[in-house]
Order: structure tokens, then C-alpha cells, then sequence
């Protein structure tokens, strides 16, 4: 089961690299450093604020409903209200931070507008969360894909005409919309219907209680990946920013195949977990090894290849982006270790314990950043990623007792020779 999801997974990425990526190469190239980098920015700001119209509750949600199917219309409509209540509050927050941050500017406010305003559409995710906890990955990949591909043409069409920035963040944030859609006929197309779903305050009350943790988890791991884009922009100016975006676009496509790979496997390591605490520790180390080793193996191909990769890609004005790509991509494999460890936490109910870790890589990144973006640039924001997302995901489970069983997994995912 665990490999027939992680196949629609990995496929759909390997689709949308094929199909996205040329669409994603042009809009680099006809950006600029410059347009890019304040295009990245905004969706930065942004990204951090839209963890409060997330809250943490993938996981927690998958986790009920695997518990209790039998409640899945309260367990789903409350979530679902739960998560636009956030949205709204990530609109308002964002179109202040951005007023505060750029100051007299109405592009980088209609950009925070743009991208915030997606977040309602991603209150659907909701639906995901179902298909995930009966380990049924193909409807939603199919409905995340038709969506990708409604909205890649849109982009082409878009990029021939000489289209603004403005229109372009419209496309982009309009794939969340088109993916709502889908997922809801995808919903309907296995017998169910959102119109039975009810919000319970108390069931509310009781997944913020869970979750809490996990949103300022997800708060942390965001500002350990976007405070780099931030202090760039402040520090070094749209340009460095977008130096540095274009070698973190194609970085962050090798960051779903732990994602992805996760979201197939939870529901499968949690009921391991509840029959048998040892065969679970066997598969989740077979996870951690699986992870860990490929993230190794495209570190090595894409650092020994990078330059050639962004010129081919990106051509002579992002030159300067190979060497960011080639030191970036080597926080790929603390990054899958620290994925894959989130259901180790969740299992045992200690998500405060990832919080943790995660306040770490925080603030690695944040003190790694403006010590040095200074004096590298974009290549001190990469060298600050990999040392924040080593510290938060590998040498803080070694920091604390209660953790080193979950640092004895990972190390033997490494060097699989016992340590005690």
C-alpha cells in the first residue's frame, strides 16, 4: 500500500517537473532577478503568516479520522471551519506586514492580497486529509494535477501576451482555486458530501488543544526556510533575493518527495504503532534510511551539476545562482530525517517536544542569517539553511534524553551499526 501511494505521489511530482518546469524556467527568465526576487518575497511573508490558516491539523486530523471514521463529517467540518477562520486571520496579517515592511509601496500589498486571499481555497485541503486516513492517494493526486495543468497553460498563454507580475500571482494563486474544485467533485465522486459536515465548538477547542504545538512547529520550520528571504531582501536588496529564489525553486522541488512519501505512509506507521511499538520502530527506521540515503544521492548529482543546471535553465543572468544551488541543496538530507520524524512525535502524542525542535531551526536560521547575509549574500542565506535545518532535525533529538531513542533511528538510517 505504503508503495503503490508513494508511486502516485512521487508521479505526480515527476508529471509536474516535466510539465512545470519549462513553464516555471520562462517565468524565471521573464521575471528578472529583480521582479523575481520581489515576487518570492511577498509569497514569503506570506507563507509564514499562512500557517495560521492551516493550524497544524493535517496530521492531528488524519489521526482522528483514522480513529474514528465513523465521525468524520464532525471531524471535517469542524476543521474546515477551523481553517478559514485562520485564513482570514492570515489576510489581515499579512497586508499589515507587508504595509510595515514595505512601506508607500501598493505592489508588494496587492502581491500579500493575492497570495493570502489563496488560503481560503486551501481550507479545502480538509478533503485531502480524508482520502490520506483511508490511504487513498489517487483522487486527490488526479485533482491537484487537473488543476496544475488548467493553470500551467493559463500561464503560457499568460507569459505570450507580456502579462504584468499582478497577473502572474493571480495564476499562481488561482491553482489553489481550481484544486478546491477538484477536490471537491473528487469527493462527491466516492459517495460523500460536504453537506452533511457540522462545526463542534467543542470538538474545535479539543484539535486546537492537539494541534497548538504543531502550529508553532510549523511557524519555526517556516521562519528556519523564509527568514533567509526576508533578510536578503531587507539586507542585499529584490535582486540577491532573487538570485538566491531561482536556486531555491529548484530546490524545493526535490522537498516533496519526503512530503510526499510521509503523506503516504503516516496512516500506515500509526496503526503499526498502536499494534506493535517495535515493528513500528522497524519501519519508521527503514523510512528514515530510505529518505536519508536519496537525499544523499541528489545532493551529490545536483551540487556536481549545478552550474550547468542554472545556465541551461535560467541562462547567463542567474549565473551567480549555481554555487547558492550547489551549497543549498545539502540541507535536503537533515530536511527528510526531519520530516519523516514529525509521525514519531505525533504517535507518542508529544508534540510539543517537535515544537522544540523546531523554535531551534528557527533560531539557527535566524542568527546563521544576519551573521552571514551580510558579508556572502545569497550564498550565506544557503550556508545559514543547512546549518539551521542540521541543528533543528539531527543534533537536538542528541541534545535531550527523552529523544535520543528517536537519534539512535536516525543515526542507524546513516550508519546502520547499533550505538547505544
Amino acid at each position: 500500500m505504503i508503495r503503490r501511494n508513494v508511486g502516485w505521489l512521487i508521479g505526480d511530482r515527476v508529471f509536474r517537473l516535466v510539465v512545470g518546469l519549462g513553464v516555471n524556467v520562462w517565468m524565471v527568465r521573464y521575471l528578472g532577478a529583480d521582479t523575481l526576487g520581489l515576487l518570492s518575497f511577498s509569497q514569503s511573508v506570506v507563507a509564514v503568516l499562512a500557517i495560521l490558516s492551516q493550524l497544524g491539523l493535517e496530521t492531528i486530523v488524519v489521526r482522528d479520522l483514522v480513529r474514528r471514521p465513523d465521525e468524520a463529517d464532525s471531524i471535517l467540518g469542524t476543521a474546515l471551519g477551523m481553517r478559514l477562520a485562520g485564513a482570514a486571520l492570515t489576510l489581515a496579517l499579512s497586508l499589515a506586514a507587508m504595509t510595515a515592511l514595505r512601506p508607500g509601496e501598493s505592489g508588494p500589498r496587492l502581491l500579500a492580497l493575492i497570495f493570502a486571499g489563496a488560503t481560503f481555497f486551501q481550507s479545502l485541503d480538509v478533503i485531502e486529509y480524508w482520502f490520506q486516513s483511508r490511504s487513498l492517494v489517487a483522487p486527490f493526486v488526479a485533482a491537484r494535477a487537473t488543476a496544475f495543468v488548467a493553470i500551467s497553460i493559463a500561464k503560457v498563454v499568460a507569459l505570450l501576451s507580456g502579462a504584468s507580475l499582478q497577473t502572474l500571482a493571480l495564476l499562481i494563486a488561482g491553482e489553489f482555486a481550481c484544486a478546491a474544485l477538484a477536490l471537491l467533485i473528487g469527493y462527491r465522486l466516492h459517495g460523500v458530501s460536504p453537506a452533511s459536515w457540522r462545526f463542534e465548538p467543542k470538538r474545535a477547542l479539543g484539535l486546537l488543544r492537539d494541534s497548538w504545538p504543531l502550529i508553532l512547529n510549523s511557524v519555526a520550520i517556516l521562519v528556519s526556510m523564509r527568514a533567509d528571504q526576508t533578510i536578503l531582501t531587507t539586507l542585499r536588496g529584490d535582486h540577491e533575493n532573487g538570485i538566491y529564489a531561482a536556486a531555491q525553486r529548484l530546490t524545493e522541488i526535490i522537498y516533496f518527495v519526503p512530503v510526499a512519501m510521509m503523506a503516504a505512509a503516516n496512516p500506515t506507521l500509526l496503526r503499526s504503532y498502536q499494534r506493535d511499538g517495535e515493528e513500528y520502530g522497524r519501519r519508521l527506521g527503514r523510512v528514515f534510511s530510505l529518505l536519508f540515503w536519496g537525499a544523499i544521492v541528489i545532493a551529490i548529482g545536483v551540487s556536481a551539476l549545478s552550474g550547468w543546471i542554472v545556465m541551461r535553465l535560467f541562462g547567463p543572468g542567474f549565473r551567480a545562482a549555481g554555487p547558492v544551488l550547489a551549497i543549498q541543496v545539502w540541507s535536503a538530507p537533515a530536511l527528510f530525517l526531519g520530516v519523516a520524524q514529525t509521525n514519531w512525535f505525533v504517535a507518542r502524542g508529544r508534540q510539543r517536544a517537535l515544537m522544540l525542535r523546531s523554535v531551534v531551526g528557527a533560531v539557527t536560521s535566524l542568527i546563521a542569517n544576519l551573521w552571514l547575509v551580510p558579508p556572502l549574500g545569497a550564498r550565506g542565506a544557503a550556508i545559514a539553511m543547512v546549518i539551521s535545518q542540521t541543528a533543528a532535525h539531527v543534533l537536538t533529538n542528541l541534545a535531550f534524553p527523552s529523544t535520543r531513542a528517536l537519534f539512535r533511528l536516525q543515526w542507524r538510517a546513516v550508519v546502520p551499526t547499533p550505538i547505544r
